[in-house]
């Protein structure tokens, strides 16, 4: 089967669009930079499919027409070291948190645009004792974990025997358990599917991350950060 790519303007717009910085946000990596010839330039990123341009690539979707494939509204700007992570782990590289990290990246462009500075940590006081807190608000749960595990919080994991109490059974916990998110503290079978996971960094302070929003994998729905805070549990 031919592969369904990408035109040239695609690429360039792909890029152009995110400011030719990685979409993954826990990379954000800058894509293009000088050349030691001065009317050249390296490029590291890539423009990647978020569903594959051909049968038995990753995500590949049979009900998409070629020209949806090869379309802009399919393609994803990642450097090449994410490229090969997104299609290398499917199951956590999903379509849903591709295009999440699209939108992202996209307005995170637009921010920038318009001046207005975005950092990637909260801000602190100087007399603060804790690792800094990524801007973890609204993400899926997979990307924030990665995020506060990137910046020096580390999962406050459970011994794997705890994976059969009630507590980690219940709504959305057992899923979360599986992916060895030994971190779960709690899972809620009701309501607003509600889960709690804990962090602790190298000062010794205990930290609590809340997710909201059932797991639903065939409709690509996820649960997403609504909430975290310091607490002095044991």
């Amino acid at each position: 089967m031919a592969r369904d790519d990408f035109s040239a303007s695609v690429k360039d717009a792909l890029a152009k669009r995110v400011a030719f910085l990685c979409s993954n946000p826990a990379c954000n990596v800058a894509t293009s930079g000088p050349h030691t010839e001065a009317t050249r330039s390296v490029n590291l990123g890539v423009a990647s499919h978020i569903t594959a341009a051909a049968s038995g690539g990753p995500r590949f979707d049979e009900s998409l027409t070629p020209e949806e494939r090869a379309s802009i509204d399919n393609g994803i700007w990642l450097c090449q070291r994410c490229a090969k992570f997104v299609d290398s782990d499917l199951a956590h590289y999903s379509v849903s948190l591709l295009r999440t990290w699209k939108v992202t990246a996209e307005a995170r462009a637009l921010r920038a645009l318009g001046g207005d500075f975005d950092p990637k940590f909260f801000p602190q006081p100087p007399s603060a004792v804790h690792t800094p807190i990524p801007k973890i608000a609204g993400l899926a749960y997979d990307e924030a974990r990665e995020l506060l595990t990137k910046a020096g919080w580390q999962p406050r994991s459970r011994h794997w025997s705890h994976g059969s109490d009630p507590n980690v059974q219940a709504g959305n916990g057992l899923h979360f358990w599986q992916k060895g998110y030994w971190e779960l503290i709690n899972a809620w079978p009701t309501g607003l599917a509600q889960c709690t996971f804990g962090f602790h960094d190298v000062y010794g302070n205990l930290l609590t991350v809340t997710t909201v929003g059932e797991v639903i994998e065939e409709l690509g729905a996820t649960a997403h950060v609504c909430n975290w805070y310091f607490t002095t549990e044991a």
